[in-house]
């Protein structure tokens, strides 16, 4: 089981490699790899797709292109447990960009296993409440070609697929997005595999969209079980997404940890707290300190679930 923490902020903050360098001085041993930067979502959303993706390239040239992050990566003794993929796959009214960010998903499964990552974190796609995909068995179709056309690549790989409890809306409009719901999230997974012949589809659990959406982890991690092979660990108050550092929100962080022990989850305990890091420049000193409190709450964390 190791202490991960996402790349996202921190090599903005710190550049390359004092990013890789301060993660590992913190005391974290993995990483969750950010890789989801390689295509921002607003031009997803706008449909510029094309030409703007290094998974557009061949393996060659994208080992190349991230090539200065491996080498502080291995320097460092890192290691990915998991990695972030570009989101929406979906874009309502530009049905194009699922075919697109299916071809970039495939690529980043096979550049997942040359490197070593064991997880990678794929969006399902979840419509707005007033959209003509409002009906599940719309959105679960956009689902299941998104998520069943990367079963020939994952069966040639060792990675898999977490999907992640979304939500939708804001305030007191916020839902539940598709396989958020734990019963649901179950069934969806397990067909999956089912169809795959393999375990090829797993679970990353969000703990502060669990927040949002008012999920107790006593109820929800039991239903989940060896599902989860991903943790998105991060706090907030219950009202936005803040993605801060435990105990600076509200979640109930013993029920989150017990719960984890009475399912005997063995995988990695990997922190998104990228807010936690976005300092700007006057407290850019700041960064470290943080870094180092994150990764003692990573091994609080170990210990009450292992000991």
């Amino acid at each position: 089981m190791k202490i991960s923490v996402q790349t996202g902020g921190l090599i903005e903050e710190l550049g390359v490699e004092n990013c890789y360098g301060a993660i590992a001085e913190a005391g974290f041993e993995a990483i969750d790899w950010n890789i989801d930067h390689s295509l921002r979502p607003v031009d997803i959303n706008a449909g510029r797709c094309e030409g703007n993706c290094i998974f557009e390239k061949d393996m060659e040239e994208i080992l190349d292109y991230y090539s200065e992050e491996l080498f502080h990566i291995k320097k460092n003794g890192l290691e990915i447990t998991q990695a972030h993929a570009p989101f929406p796959a979906y874009v309502i009214d530009k049905p194009y960009v699922l075919d697109y960010m299916i071809k970039i998903y495939k690529k980043m499964i096979l550049f997942c296993d040359r490197v070593g990552c064991k997880n990678l974190v794929i969006h399902n796609f979840t419509a707005p409440r007033n959209s003509d995909y409002d009906l599940a068995d719309e959105a679960m179709a956009i689902n299941d070609k998104l998520y069943t056309s990367l079963i020939p690549e994952l069966l040639e790989t060792n990675v898999t697929v977490c999907l992640e409890n979304l939500f939708g809306g804001g305030g007191a409009t916020t839902f539940a997005g598709i396989g958020s719901e734990p019963e649901e999230a179950v069934k969806i997974i397990d067909r999956y595999n089912e169809l795959a012949g393999k375990e090829c589809f797993g679970y990353c659990l969000d703990t502060g969209h669990m927040n949002r959406l008012r999920h107790d982890p006593r109820r929800v991690i039991p239903i989940l079980g060896k599902r989860i092979k991903a943790l998105h660990i991060h706090d907030n108050a219950g009202e936005q997404d803040q993605h801060k550092a435990p105990y600076t929100g509200t979640i109930d962080w013993k029920a989150f940890y017990t719960s984890l022990k009475r399912i005997e989850y063995s995988g990695d305990l990997s922190f998104e707290t990228f807010n936690q890091v976005r300092l700007g420049e006057d407290a850019k000193e700041l960064v470290e300190p943080w870094l180092k409190l994150i990764a003692t709450i990573g091994n609080h964390f170990r210990n009450k679930i292992l000991l």
